[in-house]
């Protein structure tokens, strides 16, 4: 999302990330990677049981099918393992959510790894911005 980010903010979309892990760890993952946006510690889990996200099973969080979404975050300097606590089993998800608070992308990670295309979630992005009345 960071590479993607402006593109994000040129579409008046905006990206906030919610870590399992407390403030202080999270803040500092973020700062260290030079996060462009908002990082919020959420270590109760509280907002992804809200969303639905919830634990995956040990074949979804270990196995050769995460091997080609590892390689391709690494390319990226994202490198997995949870040094900060947290559970290794909760799934991820991506949402876009409208200004009226519906959600008009929900992509809940089948694993780890399976994270949504950026151009998927720009193209929602496009279409929410056109779907909003001018002032």
């Amino acid at each position: 999302m960071g590479e993607a980010y402006e593109e994000i903010r040129a579409t008046g979309g905006d990206v906030v990330a919610v870590f399992q892990y407390r403030a202080d760890p999270t803040f500092h993952f973020c700062r260290k990677r030079d996060v462009p946006f908002d990082c919020l510690g959420d270590p109760e889990r509280e907002g992804y049981h809200a969303v639905g996200l919830e634990q995956g099973s040990l074949r979804e969080y270990v196995g050769p099918q995460l091997v080609t979404g590892f390689v391709r975050a690494a390319r990226h300097g994202a490198f997995a393992g949870n040094r900060k606590g947290g559970d290794v089993s909760q799934r991820p998800g991506t949402f876009v959510v409208g200004t009226d608070g519906r959600v008009a992308l929900a992509h809940y990670n089948k694993d780890s790894s399976d994270n949504p295309h950026t151009d998927e979630i720009l193209r929602t992005l496009r279409g929410l911005a056109a779907a909003r009345p001018s002032t």
